[in-house]
């Protein structure tokens, strides 16, 4: 099965990719097809923004369509930076920047609770037009200071519950099995795949 991801993010298709490991799935970026667009994210939540993703894109190519809204949501800072997390300190931020705005704006809130959680909504659009929405959660803490070189975006700054590492001192296995989009995107393609790919090759049904 051919899947579009709604995303001219190359760090996250490679993940999206990684995730899909095992399954008989081939996944597509927007800049393999020639979609050049930028898709305005104008939802007031995780599941909105990922759904006007999914269904821009949808309107011009005949295949399955997946898009991913997520976001880091920081109990101390009312859930922020949440469906802003890709934008937070304002456009063009790179992630070294909006990790080190993050870390500082809990340090002038002095002696607070860093507990947090990342939100993935993963919305799935079909050819006949059809639609899921899949969600995953990672619960955790935001680190006192970025560590390890692993992943991308906030995974330098957060700790899984049960963890004393970040995100980005695991390894891409450990982090897939613990992440929110590793849950959401489990989540989809366990219900709409008929057969896994085993460790030789051959396909196994499930």
């Amino acid at each position: 099965m051919k899947i579009i991801l709604a995303s001219h993010n190359v760090s996250k298709l490679a993940e999206f990719r990684s995730l899909a490991k095992g399954y008989p799935v081939f996944i597509l970026g927007l800049q393999e097809i020639g979609y050049e667009l930028d898709i305005e994210e104008t939802g007031e939540t995780f599941d909105e923004n990922a759904l006007i993703k999914a269904q821009a894109v949808h309107r011009v190519v005949d295949d399955v369509v997946m898009a991913d809204d997520s976001g880091l949501c920081v109990g101390a800072l009312d859930g922020a930076p949440g469906i802003m997390s890709a934008r937070f300190g304002g456009l063009g931020k790179g992630d070294d920047d909006k990790n080190t705005q993050l870390l500082a704006t809990l340090e002038q809130l002095g002696d607070v609770d860093r507990v947090a959680a990342f939100h993935c909504s993963l919305a799935v659009v079909f050819p006949d037009g059809s639609r899921e929405i899949f969600h995953g959660t990672c619960r955790g803490t935001i680190a006192s200071e970025p560590r390890g070189t692993n992943g991308f975006g906030y995974d330098p700054i957060f700790i899984p519950e049960g963890e004393e590492r970040t995100l980005a001192e695991m390894s891409e296995d450990e982090k897939h099995a613990l992440s929110h989009r590793g849950e959401a995107v489990r989540a989809f393609l366990s219900t709409f795949c008929s057969h896994t790919v085993d460790d030789e090759g051959g396909r196994t049904l499930e």
